[in-house]
């Protein structure tokens, strides 16, 4: 069989002519099988990037829900969210609003985190924007920002990687060039918060640059070397915005993947229960279910102190911090169905489970069971850097 190359294109559904012939980027934006010959100078020269590895190996994506029409965005819920928007604006301290992708900026920052629908991208459904909120003056940088668990980056000391990612701009977008950067460290699963203040242990720079974007879809890449003593690793993309926002002063983003190799592949396409599970290592969220659903089992440990046990769907990374909003929760204990009252976050919690507790009035040793009320309540279990 005569020797053949696979090609990489800009984007998905471009069309190619060369001399040898025409050629189709599918849905992954992949070009299989070129023979050798002039055509493959052609498509070099039009921006088509080789590929030397077998572009469907699972599991090349080091980076946690990249692909945001699978990732979980577990936050997304009545409480956190409205219709698919951030709650409360982010300012000074990295929030996730996407699973394992935080944002964060200034004081006076008013950054809005929002899943929108966006099929304009073939093989993609919706994507992550990052907004200045319409009418915020603070001209503080905007970042998202993603922490790589230490158990990863050990695998990845002295290899050539690659990050790659789709992005464009709105409308009324004030950012210039967007800042692409991967920092390293030595230390152990140090916060998003120390990476955005750049005090993570021998925090540096393995890639810093800029990237010009367009109001369309691009992919864009950039490989470097990962230090051979890094223990941690954290992607940054920013911009600096001017002026007061407009009603769109944003950066969307799609199909983000960091990968072993000297160019992208493919963006990988995880089973949405794996990426799920994947996810829920690092955050676990309960949405208040609908009247009668039961949550969690637990017992009046003493007179009119209920506590509440909730096994976790995967182990954590680490010990979480579990955020309580009471909602209409509620709590039966005997016969009774009735308001939970002071629910809150137990004092322990560990890799397998968390506990809540509530005062709702019952003799010791009654057995009690916690349940939804129809509110806008949640339960939310981070473990997340």
């Amino acid at each position: 069989m005569a020797p053949t190359v696979n090609f990489l294109a800009p984007l998905v559904g471009e069309s190619f002519s060369t001399r040898n012939g025409n050629y189709l980027s599918d849905a992954n934006g992949l070009i299989s099988g070129v023979a050798i010959g002039p055509q493959i100078a052609d498509l070099l020269e039009s921006g088509c990037i080789p590929l030397a590895a077998n572009p469907f190996a699972n599991f090349r994506n080091i980076i946690d829900g990249g692909d945001f029409t699978v990732n979980p965005i577990q936050r997304n819920i009545p409480g956190l969210a409205t219709a698919g928007v951030i709650a409360a604006a982010i300012a000074a301290t990295p929030t996730y609003f996407a699973d394992r992708f935080s944002m964060v900026g200034g004081a006076s920052s008013a950054i809005l985190a929002s899943l929108i629908a966006d099929t304009s991208l073939v093989g993609f459904s919706q994507c992550l924007k990052m907004q200045r909120q319409s009418g915020n003056a603070n001209v503080a940088p905007i970042y998202l920002q993603h922490v790589l668990e230490t158990a990863d980056v050990i695998r990845l000391q002295g290899q050539i990687c690659t990050l790659s990612f789709y992005a464009k701009i709105g409308a009324n977008y004030s950012g210039g060039a967007l800042t692409v950067q991967a920092a390293y460290g030595t230390g152990t699963n140090q916060s998003a918060a120390n990476l955005n203040a750049g005090s993570w242990t021998n925090q540096a720079n393995a890639l810093l640059t800029t990237q010009a974007l367009s109001t369309g879809w691009m992919r864009y890449q950039f490989t470097f070397t990962v230090p051979t003593n890094a223990t941690q690793i954290g992607f940054q993309w920013s911009f600096t915005p001017v002026g007061t926002a407009g009603a769109d002063d944003s950066v969307s983003f799609q199909g983000v993947q960091f990968e072993i190799g000297a160019s992208a592949s493919p963006v990988e396409r995880r089973d949405v229960q794996v990426e799920l599970e994947i996810c829920q290592r690092y955050a676990w969220v309960i949405a208040e279910p609908a009247s009668g659903v039961l949550v969690g089992s637990g017992t009046t440990l003493g007179a009119n102190v209920q506590n509440f046990y909730l096994a976790a769907p995967v182990q954590f990374a680490k010990a979480p911090t579990v955020t309580i909003a009471a909602g209409a929760f509620k709590v039966a204990v005997g016969a009774a169905y009735a308001a939970a009252t002071t629910l809150a976050a137990g004092a322990t919690h560990t890799v397998n489970a968390i506990s809540l507790t509530a005062a709702n009035t019952a003799t010791a040793g009654v057995g009690a069971l916690l349940g939804g009320g129809a509110g806008s309540g949640y339960i939310a279990a981070s473990a997340d850097f």
